[in-house]
């Protein structure tokens, strides 16, 4: 080996242990690359340093073997919220990011790369898929109260995936502080610690809080970061000062609810009687099974009172009677009663009957209309539609699509905008220091307009003018430019509007700016409008440099937005957009590009009313006292 080489290898080794150092143990950028998390199945009953949660979560956990609906429910919700794949895409305060930029490689290499690693288990189990191991973080989440997701990191704290973490495993740690109370009495007062503990046969493991080791990176951030100990759970602001290799960090989830300070509680508590219930119910169906269609019987006794040995004589028949067919236990009781000379306690002669408690079929009816109830009971707490769990009783194909829609845009959609943003100021910002692109989980079962238009009109914009008309289009849910249309649909965007031959026509490039005809709630006559806007006095008016664009005119007291479209120079439409908060007029009119703006966060987000009969201006309103305008926008305003 020459001394070049010699020289290389020992800078390349240098450079190798400078980077692991930065952890403060050799084998971190071995270990972290896996799941840290004890593999026994069960936790202890004392989880030491651990806060105790409101609910047992072994107990939580085990409904779902008890209880099918139960079970159903919560996998189709954490299905329908993740299972279903997602997309990176632009975040919607991003301006024009680069597609083919570090930013977007770095998020694409986290989720998507060819060594990034997802876990469902302990080290050693088989991997997985983002969708997998998000899915079961939301089972945990609906199930228990709670999710925990590993990040796995490479030895320089680069993440690379992410791994589930059984809830019924995880607490918050704890720590103690005494206090000294009124009358002079020393007490200890619980108090949270940092971080979490994971406890399994009795044996820990410490986990950091997600965005720790990150602390101090930005321009504005003075904290120093925190390395937890995965051993003992000492903290420390540099890994070097740890006795053995950081934890991990944990994503910690909480379904929120007042009940709980540290942890959260699952929607369906309030179902758990119904469950139990519904469990008992099953038990006593099991033994109707069991006798043949028996369930219950009673022994009537006339002629007197049986002595105490007929009566134990006639238990014990009884006993072994079960299991056999009702017309066999008549006879066998018929036959006991011929051999047994049955007296009563006043001596006279006493005859026994088995008589059934009820009919089969009346039993049977029974038991299905309380069951059925039962379903209906779990999977409204859950809001689970009961057609999604099989439940066919109460919906048709008229109502069941209906259902589906509510269920996707009242439920799931909410709870996946939570997630995102999470995952997103977590992992993108704090983690990759990406601020331009986030992640969009698919949405089964609904339409969002609203939230699509957003999205579309950010990959147009991410692209640059490098797509054509008509792709741009289909992002947009548009059909194609007809063929004797004056604009050519294969024009690239980045040559509208260059004074070529492939330029579009005006009403081509208007059509896509006007709000949609869906979103109209009605109309309002221009002189109307005229009135009441000379009264009032909080209203701030402006014209705009656009193509499209003409004036816009906000009023603070009602929240209504008016803009202008110019056709041409004769003629301008004009709506009126309700509902609209200061914050949405104050980002319109500071946006460098007040068309994009308005097709992007004002065009398909709130409903209008079309002013009919404007040939005019809007008027320019004296503009409102600073104690008018809320504290919250920016000082453009």
């Amino acid at each position: 080996m020459s001394n070049d080489d010699t020289t290389d290898k020992t800078q390349e080794i240098s450079e190798v242990s400078l980077s692991v150092d930065m952890l403060g143990n050799g084998e971190t950028m071995d270990k972290a690359r896996e799941t840290t998390q004890l593999d026994e199945r069960r936790i202890a009953i004392d989880a030491g340093l651990g806060i105790q949660p409101p609910y047992n979560p072994e107990t939580l956990a085990a409904f779902q073997e008890l209880n099918e609906t139960h079970h159903a429910c919560v996998r189709k919700k954490s299905r329908y919220e993740v299972g279903y794949g997602f997309e990176i895409v632009p975040h919607p305060q991003a301006n024009d990011p680069d597609p083919d930029g570090d930013d977007h490689d770095d998020v694409e290499t986290f989720w998507q790369g060819a060594n990034s690693r997802w876990q469902i288990g302990p080290e050693g189990t088989a991997a997985s898929t983002p969708e997998e191991v998000l899915e079961l973080a939301r089972q945990d989440y609906h199930g228990i109260g709670w999710a925990a997701l590993e990040i796995l990191v490479e030895g320089d704290g680069t993440p690379i995936g992410l791994a589930h973490v059984p809830a019924t495993t995880v607490r918050v740690r704890k720590t103690t502080s005494t206090t000294e109370t009124e009358d002079g009495e020393e007490r200890e007062v619980i108090q949270r610690g940092h971080g979490y503990l994971q406890v399994r046969q009795g044996r820990r493991r410490y986990f950091g809080e997600a965005g720790d080791r990150y602390r101090g990176q930005g321009d504005d951030d003075d904290r120093e970061p925190i390395f937890v100990d995965k051993e003992n759970g000492e903290t420390a602001s540099s890994a070097g000062d740890l006795d053995n290799a950081p934890a991990n960090e944990l994503i910690f989830i909480p379904n929120p609810s007042p009940l709980s300070l540290y942890y959260g509680i699952p929607d369906w508590v309030a179902a758990m009687q119904t469950m139990g219930a519904d469990q008992a119910a099953k038990e006593w169906n099991h033994d109707t099974f069991d006798n043949l269609g028996i369930p219950y019987y009673v022994v009537k006794v006339t002629g007197g009172t049986l002595m105490e040995d007929s009566k134990k004589e006639l238990r014990e028949l009884m006993d072994n009677l079960k299991g056999t067919r009702y017309r066999t236990a008549i006879l066998e009781v018929e036959e006991f009663q011929q051999e047994k000379d049955l007296t009563g306690e006043d001596g006279n002669d006493i005859e026994i009957e088995l008589v059934p408690v009820g009919s089969r079929e009346n039993l049977d009816m029974e038991f299905e209309k309380f069951r059925e109830r039962n379903e209906h009971e779990i999977s409204k707490v859950h809001s689970v539609p009961p057609i999604l769990i099989n439940v066919t009783s109460t919906s048709n194909r008229s109502n069941s699509k209906e259902q589906v829609r509510e269920f996707a845009e009242d439920v799931i959609a909410p709870e996946q905008r939570k997630f995102e943003s999470r995952l997103y100021k977590i992992l993108h910002q704090k983690a990759l220091s990406v601020d331009d692109w986030t992640v969009h989980f698919e949405l089964r079962g609904a339409d969002r307009p609203e939230r699509d238009a957003r999205i579309a009109s950010n990959r147009i914009s991410a692209a640059q003018g490098a797509i054509t008309v008509n792709e741009a289009r289909a992002e947009l849910g548009l059909d194609p430019i007809p063929d004797d249309h004056d604009t050519d649909g294969d024009t690239l965007l980045a040559n509208i509007g260059t004074g070529g031959d492939d330029q579009p026509s005006e009403q081509f490039v208007l059509e896509e700016q006007l709000p949609p005809e869906e979103n109209k709630l009605g109309e309002r006559d221009w002189g109307d409008v005229e009135a009441d806007l000379e009264t009032k006095q909080e209203i701030e008016q402006v014209q705009f440099s656009s193509s499209n664009l003409d004036e816009g005119l906000y009023s603070y007291e009602d929240q209504e937005l008016y803009l202008s479209f110019l056709h041409n120079e004769a003629q301008s439409s004009l709506y009126a957009y309700v509902n609209v908060p200061a914050s949405v007029w104050a980002g319109l009119t500071s946006a460098s590009s007040a068309g994009s703006y308005h097709h992007s966060n004002i065009r398909m987000t709130f409903g209008y009313l079309e002013i009919t009969n404007f040939h005019d201006r809007l008027p320019e309103g004296p503009v409102p006292d600073s104690e008018d305008i809320p504290e919250d926008l920016p000082s453009t305003i």
